[in-house]
C-alpha cells in the first residue's frame, strides 16, 4: 500500500479523492492544510514515499505552480495535477517543469466508480496510462538520496510581451490588447498589464468601465500574489486585466513595483501582455528589462519611425539583447513591400524580427471603439490573421506555442479561407 498527499479547493476535493482512488486503489491519500503543509509533509518524508495530487485551489499560488516546484523539490515519488478544463498550454507547462501526470477532473464522471481509467496526459505518456510504481532514488551505492532543498514556488514562468512603441496614435494599444484576446482563444490565461499609468485606456478595448489602481502596490503589505489577485480584472474569458492607475498623480507610487508585479504574474498566467505609454518612464524601462520579447511598434510613417530608432536605441543601452527585440510595422498595405526605413531604424536592430499587421480597416476601428477587441480575436480578417501570425510565431520562439489547429495555422502563416464581414459572416477575397 502506497502513501498519497492531496492538496485541492473545497468544491473539488471529492473529485481528487476519486481520482486517487482510481490511481492507486489500495493507496492511502491524505489531506494537506494548504500548500505549506503540503510541501513540509513531501520534504519530511522519505524520498520517494509520497505521492502527490495538486487539484484546483482558490486561494494563494495556483495550481500549476505549486505543482511544479513539488516536482523541482524532487522527494515525490510521483506528482499529478488535476485541473478543470485544462488546456494544452497548461499541460505544455506541467511537462516542462517536470509534473509527471495531468488529469481534467471534468472528465472523470460523478460516483465511487467513475473515472477508473481517468483521462492523463503528460509530456510523453500514453493517455489513461497508469502511474508507474516508482521507488525513492538512490546513489551509486545504492543507498537512498538526501531531499533535495525546497525550491520557491513559482518556477514555471510564462512569457512577458511587452508593447512599446514612443510616439501616440500607432495603435499600439489595440495590438496589445487583440492579442491578449487571441492567446485566450487558443487556450491560454492571459493578464493584460497597462502601464501607461497616468492615462491608459487599454480597459476601454476590452469593454470594461475602468481598470484598477496600480498605486495599491505600494501598499504596506507589499506586492503579494494576494493584492495582485485583487488587482487582476476579469475582461473576457481567458483574459484578466491590470492596470493603469486610478488617479494620474499616483502613477509614481507604482513605478517601483513594476518589476516584482511582472514577475508574480508571469508565475500565474500562461502569458502577459504588457501594453505601455509613449515616453519611456521608470516603469516602462523595468517592463523593456523584464520582457521576454519588446515589441516596438510603428505605423510605418516617418515620424513613428524616428520614434522606433530612439525606443530601440534605448532599449539596447537599458541591456536588453537585440534578439529579445521585435519590430511590428501596424497598418501595412498589402499591397506594398516592407518599408526599408523600418529595417534601417535603428543601426543593430536590422537583424531583429519584423512583422508586418494588416491595416484592418473600418470593421476593426469601430469593434475596438465599442470595446469589443475580443471579438477581433475569431480567424477571418486579414488584420487578426497577420497580428496571429506575428504573435505566433513569438511564442514558437520561446517555446510556448499552444496546442491546437489555430495556433499552429498561425504560426505557419495559414490563413483560413475566407474574410470575415462585419456582421462575422464569411465573405470571399475578390
Amino acid at each position: 500500500m502506497s502513501d498519497w498527499v492531496m492538496l485541492s479547493a473545497e468544491k473539488s476535493r471529492d473529485a481528487v479523492r476519486r481520482l486517487g482512488a482510481s490511481l492507486d486503489p489500495g493507496g492511502r491519500l491524505l489531506v494537506a492544510r494548504d500548500a505549506d503543509d503540503l510541501r513540509s509533509m513531501v520534504a519530511s518524508a522519505e524520498a520517494g514515499e509520497l505521492g502527490v495530487i495538486v487539484g484546483p485551489v482558490e486561494d494563494g499560488v495556483s495550481d500549476i505552480n505549486l505543482a511544479a516546484a513539488v516536482a523541482k523539490d524532487g522527494n515525490a515519488r510521483v506528482v499529478v495535477l488535476a485541473g478543470e478544463r485544462t488546456s494544452g498550454s497548461l499541460r505544455s507547462r506541467a511537462a516542462r517543469a517536470g509534473v509527471d501526470l495531468v488529469v481534467d477532473l471534468a472528465e472523470l464522471g460523478e460516483g465511487p466508480g467513475a473515472g477508473d481509467e481517468p483521462p492523463l496526459c503528460d509530456g510523453g505518456r500514453t493517455a489513461g496510462a497508469a502511474v508507474p510504481p516508482q521507488g525513492p532514488p538512490t546513489d551509486a551505492r545504492g543507498g537512498a538520496t538526501p531531499a533535495p532543498e525546497a525550491t520557491p514556488v513559482g518556477v514555471v514562468d510564462a512569457p512577458v510581451l511587452v508593447f512599446c512603441s514612443g510616439r501616440g496614435g500607432v495603435g499600439k494599444t489595440s495590438l496589445a490588447a487583440v492579442s491578449a484576446c487571441v492567446a485566450a482563444r487558443w487556450g491560454m490565461r492571459t493578464c493584460l498589464v497597462d502601464l501607461d499609468l497616468s492615462c491608459g485606456n487599454a480597459y476601454a478595448a476590452l469593454g470594461l468601465p475602468g481598470g484598477s489602481d496600480l498605486a495599491a502596490l505600494s501598499s504596506p503589505e507589499g506586492v503579494t500574489p494576494e493584492l495582485v489577485g485583487r488587482l487582476c480584472r476579469a475582461a473576457a474569458q481567458g483574459v484578466s486585466l491590470a492596470g493603469p492607475c486610478e488617479r494620474p498623480e499616483t502613477a509614481e507610487l507604482a513605478m517601483p513595483h513594476v518589476r516584482a508585479l511582472l514577475d508574480l504574474l508571469s508565475r500565474e498566467y500562461d502569458l502577459v501582455v504588457v501594453d505601455t505609454s509613449t515616453t519611456f518612464t521608470d516603469a516602462v524601462a523595468q517592463a523593456a528589462q523584464r520582457a521576454d520579447r519588446l515589441v516596438l511598434v510603428t505605423d510605418g510613417r516617418t515620424p513613428s519611425v524616428a520614434s522606433l530608432a530612439r525606443m530601440g536605441g534605448l532599449a539596447v543601452r537599458l541591456g536588453v539583447a537585440r534578439t529579445r527585440i521585435v519590430r511590428v510595422e501596424n497598418r501595412a498595405d498589402p499591397r506594398e513591400r516592407a518599408s526599408h526605413a523600418l529595417a534601417r531604424a535603428e543601426v543593430g536592430l536590422e537583424a531583429a524580427r519584423a512583422y508586418r499587421v494588416v491595416e484592418g480597416g473600418r470593421e476593426v476601428v469601430e469593434l475596438l471603439a465599442a470595446g469589443r477587441a475580443c471579438e477581433l480575436a475569431e480567424p477571418g480578417l486579414a488584420f487578426t490573421d497577420s497580428l496571429s501570425a506575428a504573435l505566433a510565431q513569438m511564442l514558437a520562439e520561446l517555446g510556448r506555442l499552444p496546442e491546437g489547429e489555430e495556433p499552429r495555422r498561425a504560426s505557419e502563416g495559414t490563413a483560413p479561407r475566407g474574410l470575415r464581414s462585419l456582421f462575422g459572416q464569411r465573405r470571399e477575397a475578390r
